[in-house]
């Protein structure tokens, strides 16, 4: 595996926050996957996945935000957003070396930090911390994935978008509301329906 030069970790202080939030990765480890991340600026509305083609890259994200999505009878549906500190990528081309089948989409001008698939799990099996971290994480994707199912399960619309809005509060200003409507799975007018109630009701 080639050696980097080590990035300045100050340069990803939303990185290192966003990794040590799940697990408390060592400095040394840091360093070791900081030195294969390389920066890339994408303005609003590039797209670092598309259906159909094989992704490489997991993205590390500075500053910015992102939303994935899926083509369904020709309406866009949303199921994620990642924000700084966290990552995004392709499922299928990560787990399973496949053509992706979703859209991942920069909603803002964005700072992102690329690492290859194949480093990465050069990495994982080199450096203990770093996958344990992976491991995880992915843990964590995993229950989040299915409470957001459990979630249009049991509880209305309306105690969706509250629960949204206590967990991504930041979100709110920052995303189309039609895409938090499509992620809540709901309709874009029953979304702001919800929200004048909730203004009302303060």
């Amino acid at each position: 595996m080639k050696e980097s030069p080590i990035l300045n970790k100050d340069r990803i202080s939303n990185i290192v926050s966003g990794i040590r939030r799940y697990y408390h990765v060592s400095e040394a480890s840091l360093d070791l996957l900081a030195g294969h991340l390389e920066e890339h600026k994408y303005s609003k509305g590039h797209l670092l996945t598309r259906p159909g083609t094989k992704d490489h890259y997991v993205y590390f994200i500075e500053e910015g935000c992102t939303r994935t999505y899926f083509p369904v009878k020709g309406k866009e549906v949303t199921n994620w957003f990642s924000c700084e500190g966290d990552i995004t990528f392709s499922s299928t081309s990560f787990y399973h070396k496949m053509p992706a089948y979703e859209f991942i989409e920069v909603l803002e001008d964005a700072s992102i930090y690329l690492i290859s698939i194949e480093i990465l799990e050069q990495l994982f099996a080199s450096d203990i911390d770093l996958a344990n971290w992976g491991r995880v994480i992915h843990q964590e994707v995993l229950f989040k994935m299915q409470t957001l199912r459990l979630d249009r399960l049991n509880l209305t619309a309306h105690e969706r978008y509250d629960k949204f809005c206590r967990e991504n509060p930041t979100l709110l200003n920052r995303v189309n509301l039609g895409y938090i409507a499509s992620f809540l799975g709901i309709t874009q007018q029953y979304l702001s329906n919800l929200r004048a109630q909730n203004r009302i009701l303060r």
